[in-house]
């Protein structure tokens, strides 16, 4: 390119297209003056290839980051959707070995009602979600809004571990217990009990008062992990859902088959003069949840606590997708209100596995 235009100003010059100076000098020096321009054109068109090249390349590799922490996402929610699974089994085994309704026969034919006092934890993996929040300053425009629901994750995660640490110390107490007080336990550690030693272990879990109160303060140790669990799901599907928005352009709809796929499905609308309150056969501890406002207008949203005082308020604007915030946890049940100018226009309740949705 720089040949041809050079080959214009030659011409011009040759036949004294380029005005009629009174020296041949000046017919050479408004030459060199084109030389000039015509170079500092080329280091601008170039700065510009190189630059759009750039561009092109770090957006390359920024979606490739994207593809890393998708594939790290979807692994921990299916993580996490397990052992919340597990956990509401345990609960509920627990609680009816509490209450009494655990049948000897059971006790020698189910080892998991032997060993519900175990280190259980997810199996997760941020490493991706950490390099991302490094990041944070490179993110193109169109994914800064992941940076919050990134770094909300983290702090899910945190919690978590502190939880765990301190549920962690319980176990490590009641195997300390059983090693001093209970002869049968060697021969439960290798998994192999003869008669006589599995009838003494079935023995003290149905009448050894000490384990009743181990296990009573085990499962509710464990409830506020299970609560950290669920806000790292809810975490998750966010990021998920943002990825799924800024790259497949995912609508309400989408995002509600998305979450589907992970057995998450949204509340059910109610009118704000319902007074029907479903109950469920689990009362999980304040915990965390999607919320999306797929309307083009901001909701306020509030709900109750469990005596049902108004302890909560959120606003959500337009087309916001988000988990409720740590300070403002919202319980198995709740009453969600929504709001505009003051006026209840929908009510909605918490259920497990759920998330607010408002159309």
């Amino acid at each position: 390119m720089l040949k041809f235009f050079r080959k214009i100003r030659y011409d011009f010059m040759v036949k004294n297209k380029t005005g009629k100076p009174a020296f041949a000098a000046g017919r050479y020096f408004k030459y060199a003056i084109g030389e000039i321009v015509l170079v500092v054109i080329g280091i601008l068109i170039a700065l510009s290839l190189n630059n759009w090249n750039e561009k092109m390349n770090q957006g390359a590799n920024f979606d490739k980051l994207i593809d890393a922490l998708e594939n790290e996402i979807i692994e921990n929610i299916d993580e996490a959707n397990y052992e919340i699974k597990w956990y509401r089994v345990t609960q509920l085994n627990a609680s009816k070995i509490l209450t009494n309704k655990i049948s000897r026969k059971q006790f020698l034919e189910e080892r998991n009602l032997r060993s519900l006092i175990e280190l259980n934890r997810l199996d997760i993996n941020s490493d991706d979600v950490s390099s991302m929040v490094n990041k944070q300053e490179d993110f193109p425009e169109n994914y800064k809004v992941l940076i919050p629901h990134l770094k909300n994750y983290l702090k899910f995660e945190k919690r978590y571990n502190k939880n765990q640490l301190d549920y962690g110390k319980q176990i490590t107490e009641y195997d300390n217990f059983l090693i001093k007080t209970q002869p049968w336990y060697a021969s439960s550690n290798a998994k192999v009990l003869d008669s006589i030693a599995l009838n003494k272990q079935v023995d003290f879990y149905l009448e050894n008062p000490i384990y009743k109160n181990f296990l009573s303060s085990y499962i509710y140790g464990y409830s506020y992990s299970l609560r950290e669990m669920v806000g790292i799901r809810s975490a998750s599907l966010v990021i998920l859902a943002e990825i799924k928005r800024v790259r497949e352009n995912f609508d309400a709809d989408d995002v509600k088959k998305l979450f589907s796929q992970y057995n998450i499905s949204p509340y059910t609308e109610q009118a704000c003069d319902d007074s029907k309150v479903s109950t469920n056969d689990f009362n999980d501890p304040s915990t965390y949840l999607p919320l999306m406002n797929a309307t083009n207008q901001t909701k306020n949203i509030q709900w109750e606590d469990y005596e049902n005082n108004l302890v909560k308020k959120i606003q959500l604007k337009p087309g916001e997708l988000t988990v409720n915030p740590v300070s403002k946890r919202m319980h198995e049940n709740a009453l969600i209100k929504i709001f505009i100018n003051g006026e209840c226009t929908m009510k909605y309740q918490a259920k497990t596995n759920g998330y607010l949705l408002i159309q």
